[in-house]
């Protein structure tokens, strides 16, 4: 199992993150996080407080920057080949909402994740709280959230999205399968 995670910076610049941004911040809608009970799909409430959308890596053209540096980095850090990329999700979080710990990766062949990815498209200087953090033995890691910059990390790492204070912060996720 891979247990870090690898920071990569500055893959996109400021005008790229603000281009992202502008583009997807009015298509978003309530996030919802479900699970399976009773063999039916059940959203899960006081999981996740946030908004997102979805885009597909064509729609934007600094998007094929993202996933070549990806799949570059995961086969060079991780040592294998990514075949599958899920659509990009586009997430924004303003104050009070968060993501309670996770993993990316679950039961179901639809959730069988191998690598997860966030870019951070906001600078970090325009909110507070909010940080990606990672749980290890000895407790909770936060991420250098520099915009502009990746973390790739296993699915099978638990991971959270702190409670944002003040301002909005906004990031890419992407699901990675080999």
């Amino acid at each position: 199992m891979i247990s870090s995670y690898f920071t990569i910076p500055k893959v996109l610049t400021s005008i790229e993150c603000q281009e992202i941004i502008n583009y997807c911040t009015g298509k978003c809608k309530t996030s919802d996080v479900t699970a399976p009970v009773h063999n039916k799909s059940t959203i899960i409430k006081d999981v996740r407080n946030s908004i997102n959308t979805f885009i597909s890596p064509d729609e934007l053209p600094m998007i094929k920057k993202i996933v070549d540096c990806v799949v570059k980095v995961s086969s060079e850090y991780f040592k294998f080949s990514l075949t599958n990329i899920e659509p990009i999700q586009y997430a924004e979080y303003t104050e009070g909402m968060y993501y309670n710990s996770h993993i990316d990766s679950g039961e179901t062949l639809d959730l069988d994740r191998d690598i997860s990815v966030s870019v951070f498209l906001t600078p970090k200087n325009q909110y507070e709280g909010g940080n990606l953090c990672f749980l290890y033995p000895t407790g909770w890691v936060e991420a250098n959230e520099q915009q502009g910059s990746i973390v790739l990390f296993s699915s099978m790492l638990t991971h959270k999205v702190k409670k944002v204070e003040k301002g909005k912060r906004s990031s890419l996720v992407l699901w990675c399968r080999r």
